[in-house]
């Protein structure tokens, strides 16, 4: 079992520091899945798309935070090691993995104090295991909700040298960065919300919205759609329906317009 530590609603994570916010967010891919794009959009066709991963290095006063952990590197040579041949199929290259992305950018995992995982799925929680100093932010319902369910294999996250902090609704993280519950996806998925200096607020929304055309219209597959549909609204509220400051989780369209690293966002 991984070490926890619980925190409430409203607290700060860690301490607080001083008032400046966030020096910059820079973007990386960490591989892509084939998958047909009904599984994210109601009433669109199955054929396979390319739907890309990635995680995302937010530099603060109080230290390096991470959010997303990517797939694990496993993926490489076994593009169906997690689920099995006939499964959800994985393209990654070497350079793919999270730990070579941070390298390129000069920080070591240890650099890492922080780790905010949107939800506990594979390709979001799936190099956690490479972040035993850091401390990581899970909404406390989805870490119950998670642990033993099949579709959130363990091997990548329930690990003893982890340590958890459980966190319950709107919690700040860092100075302009804070986590908001946005179910629908999963029981206490969560995205992160960042105030950059120059750019403002951007939302990295992880499966809260796999792609701009949720946001759209409002609609996406999720097993409780109801919730997810509030987090949509939501989500639009954070950033005055301006979409263009809403990073989704699995678009490709979206993601050949944005910044990638070593480009940044101040």
């Amino acid at each position: 079992m991984p070490r926890s530590r619980s925190s409430c609603a409203g607290e700060s994570v860690p301490p607080r520091g001083d008032e400046r916010h966030v020096i910059e967010l820079t973007i990386f891919r960490t591989g892509g899945v084939e998958i047909g794009a009904s599984s994210f959009v109601p009433g669109a066709t199955d054929q396979k798309t390319f739907a890309p991963v990635w995680s995302a290095l937010l530099r603060t006063p109080e230290g390096n935070v991470l959010f997303d952990t990517g797939l694990h590197p496993v993926h490489i040579e076994r593009p169906e090691a997690t689920f099995g041949p006939g499964s959800l199929k994985v393209v990654m290259a070497k350079d793919d993995a999270v730990v070579s992305r941070l390298a390129a950018l000069g920080v070591r995992t240890d650099d890492v104090t922080i780790v905010v995982n949107s939800h506990l799925h594979f390709d979001h929680a799936g190099n956690n295991g490479a972040f035993p100093k850091a401390t990581f932010i899970v909404q406390g319902d989805h870490l119950a909700f998670a642990k033993g369910k099949p579709n959130f294999p363990g091997v990548y996250w329930d690990i003893p040298e982890l340590t958890y902090m459980p966190v319950t609704g709107r919690v700040r993280v860092a100075t302009g960065v804070e986590v908001v519950p946005t179910p629908g996806h999963a029981p206490g998925h969560q995205s992160l919300v960042v105030d950059l200096p120059e750019t403002g607020r951007v939302v990295l929304c992880g499966d809260a919205a796999f792609t701009r055309e949720n946001l759209a219209r409002g609609e996406i597959r999720a097993p409780d759609e109801a919730a997810a549909k509030n987090s949509l609204a939501l989500i639009r509220s954070l950033v005055g329906d301006d979409l263009d400051r809403v990073f989704t989780s699995h678009d490709a369209a979206s993601w050949a317009r944005w910044r990638h690293a070593p480009e940044t966002y101040r």
